[in-house]
Protein backbone atom coordinates (compact mmCIF):
# COMPACT_ATOMS: atom_id res chain seq x y z
CA UNK A 1 0.00 0.00 0.00
CA UNK A 2 0.87 3.36 -0.62
CA UNK A 3 -0.06 6.65 0.69
CA UNK A 4 -1.18 9.08 -1.81
CA UNK A 5 -0.30 12.91 -2.68
CA UNK A 6 2.66 13.16 -0.26
CA UNK A 7 6.35 13.06 -1.58
CA UNK A 8 9.13 11.29 -0.70
CA UNK A 9 6.69 8.33 -1.18
CA UNK A 10 5.43 6.76 1.98
CA UNK A 11 4.68 2.59 1.27
CA UNK A 12 4.54 -0.14 3.27
CA UNK A 13 4.35 -3.88 1.76
CA UNK A 14 2.58 -6.18 4.15
CA UNK A 15 1.91 -10.32 4.28
CA UNK A 16 -2.09 -10.88 5.92
CA UNK A 17 -3.91 -14.05 5.58
CA UNK A 18 -6.79 -14.42 3.75
CA UNK A 19 -9.03 -15.00 7.04
CA UNK A 20 -8.17 -11.28 7.73
CA UNK A 21 -11.03 -9.24 7.44
CA UNK A 22 -11.43 -5.23 6.03
CA UNK A 23 -11.71 -4.19 9.30
CA UNK A 24 -8.45 -5.96 10.92
CA UNK A 25 -6.90 -5.06 7.95
CA UNK A 26 -7.80 -1.16 9.35
CA UNK A 27 -6.15 -1.94 11.96
CA UNK A 28 -3.03 -3.39 10.61
CA UNK A 29 -2.90 -0.49 8.59
CA UNK A 30 -3.30 2.04 11.62
CA UNK A 31 -0.27 0.13 13.35
CA UNK A 32 2.16 0.52 10.32
CA UNK A 33 1.47 3.74 9.41
CA UNK A 34 2.24 4.61 13.21
CA UNK A 35 -1.89 6.25 13.40
CA UNK A 36 -4.40 5.96 16.00
CA UNK A 37 -7.35 4.77 14.43
CA UNK A 38 -9.16 7.47 15.82
CA UNK A 39 -11.11 8.48 12.68
CA UNK A 40 -13.28 6.97 10.09
CA UNK A 41 -12.25 4.79 7.61
CA UNK A 42 -13.42 2.85 4.63
CA UNK A 43 -12.49 0.70 1.64
CA UNK A 44 -13.80 0.94 -2.17
CA UNK A 45 -13.66 -1.90 -4.14
CA UNK A 46 -15.65 -2.21 -7.37
CA UNK A 47 -17.42 0.98 -6.44
CA UNK A 48 -18.86 -0.86 -3.01
CA UNK A 49 -17.90 0.93 -0.08
CA UNK A 50 -17.18 -1.19 3.40
CA UNK A 51 -16.08 0.54 6.40
CA UNK A 52 -17.14 2.93 9.46
CA UNK A 53 -20.75 2.02 10.53
CA UNK A 54 -21.00 5.82 10.29
CA UNK A 55 -20.47 6.26 6.71
CA UNK A 56 -23.27 4.14 5.73
CA UNK A 57 -20.91 1.85 4.13
CA UNK A 58 -21.21 -2.16 3.89
CA UNK A 59 -19.82 -4.01 7.29
CA UNK A 60 -15.90 -4.38 7.57
CA UNK A 61 -16.43 -7.71 8.42
CA UNK A 62 -15.70 -9.79 5.58
CA UNK A 63 -12.73 -12.08 4.78
CA UNK A 64 -10.09 -11.01 2.23
CA UNK A 65 -10.43 -14.19 0.84
CA UNK A 66 -14.28 -13.91 0.20
CA UNK A 67 -13.49 -10.25 -1.88
CA UNK A 68 -12.22 -12.74 -4.67
CA UNK A 69 -8.94 -10.55 -5.85
CA UNK A 70 -6.78 -11.15 -7.97
CA UNK A 71 -2.79 -10.98 -8.54
CA UNK A 72 -2.53 -7.04 -8.94
CA UNK A 73 -6.28 -6.40 -7.89
CA UNK A 74 -6.42 -3.04 -6.32
CA UNK A 75 -8.46 -1.20 -3.83
CA UNK A 76 -8.98 2.48 -2.37
CA UNK A 77 -8.13 2.30 1.51
CA UNK A 78 -9.29 6.03 2.82
CA UNK A 79 -8.38 7.04 5.98
CA UNK A 80 -10.06 10.69 7.80
CA UNK A 81 -12.98 11.13 5.62
CA UNK A 82 -13.27 14.97 5.93
CA UNK A 83 -9.49 15.31 4.82
CA UNK A 84 -9.37 11.86 3.64
CA UNK A 85 -6.26 10.31 3.70
CA UNK A 86 -5.96 7.70 -0.02
CA UNK A 87 -4.00 4.84 0.37
CA UNK A 88 -3.52 2.74 -2.75
CA UNK A 89 -3.43 -0.99 -2.06
CA UNK A 90 -2.59 -3.60 -5.03
CA UNK A 91 -2.33 -7.17 -4.26
CA UNK A 92 0.72 -7.95 -5.08
CA UNK A 93 -0.04 -12.23 -4.89
CA UNK A 94 -1.48 -15.26 -3.36
CA UNK A 95 0.29 -17.79 -2.09
CA UNK A 96 0.04 -20.84 0.88
CA UNK A 97 1.45 -19.94 4.27
CA UNK A 98 4.16 -21.81 5.31
CA UNK A 99 3.52 -23.35 8.67
CA UNK A 100 5.22 -21.83 11.78
CA UNK A 101 4.65 -17.88 9.80
CA UNK A 102 2.74 -15.43 11.31
CA UNK A 103 0.98 -12.82 10.30
CA UNK A 104 0.18 -10.04 9.30
CA UNK A 105 4.12 -9.22 8.04
CA UNK A 106 5.36 -5.76 7.30
CA UNK A 107 8.15 -7.10 4.61
CA UNK A 108 8.88 -3.75 3.65
CA UNK A 109 8.28 -0.24 3.06
CA UNK A 110 10.01 3.15 2.34
CA UNK A 111 9.22 6.86 3.91
CA UNK A 112 7.96 8.38 7.49
CA UNK A 113 4.47 9.01 7.88
CA UNK A 114 3.04 11.95 8.43
CA UNK A 115 1.90 12.85 11.36
CA UNK A 116 -2.30 11.51 11.86
CA UNK A 117 -3.66 15.33 12.79
CA UNK A 118 -1.64 17.42 10.23
CA UNK A 119 -4.46 18.29 9.14
CA UNK A 120 -4.16 15.63 5.58
CA UNK A 121 -1.99 15.42 2.53
CA UNK A 122 -2.16 18.98 1.09
CA UNK A 123 -1.78 21.08 4.59
CA UNK A 124 1.71 18.28 5.20
CA UNK A 125 2.67 19.21 2.14
CA UNK A 126 2.63 22.84 2.05
CA UNK A 127 4.52 22.61 6.21
CA UNK A 128 6.55 20.14 4.81
CA UNK A 129 7.75 22.85 1.77
CA UNK A 130 7.67 25.37 3.98
CA UNK A 131 10.38 23.62 6.75
CA UNK A 132 12.05 23.25 3.37
CA UNK A 133 11.98 26.46 2.13
CA UNK A 134 12.86 28.30 5.41
CA UNK A 135 15.42 25.70 6.09
CA UNK A 136 17.24 26.34 2.92
CA UNK A 137 16.38 30.40 3.45
CA UNK A 138 18.16 29.98 6.51
CA UNK A 139 21.42 28.36 5.25
CA UNK A 140 21.18 30.74 2.54
CA UNK A 141 21.08 33.33 4.34
CA UNK A 142 24.40 31.93 6.96
CA UNK A 143 26.16 31.40 3.60
CA UNK A 144 25.72 35.07 2.82
CA UNK A 145 26.66 36.47 5.84
CA UNK A 146 29.59 34.42 6.58
CA UNK A 147 31.09 34.75 2.98
CA UNK A 148 30.40 38.58 3.36
CA UNK A 149 32.11 38.83 6.97
CA UNK A 150 34.69 36.34 5.57
CA UNK A 151 35.60 39.30 2.39
CA UNK A 152 35.26 42.11 4.69
CA UNK A 153 39.25 43.72 5.51
CA UNK A 154 39.94 44.26 8.96
CA UNK A 155 41.89 47.49 9.20
CA UNK A 156 43.64 48.03 12.57
CA UNK A 157 44.87 51.49 13.84
CA UNK A 158 47.45 52.25 16.34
Amino acid sequence: MWLKGVSPMVRRRLQVPATMTLYQLDGVFQVTIGWESIYLYQFVLYAVRYGSWETAARSPDVPLGDLRLRKGSRLLYEYDLNIPWAHDVRLEDRFGARPGTTFPRCTGGDGDCPPEDCGGPETFMMQTDYVLTTRSMRTSLWRSISLKSLSDEIVLTP
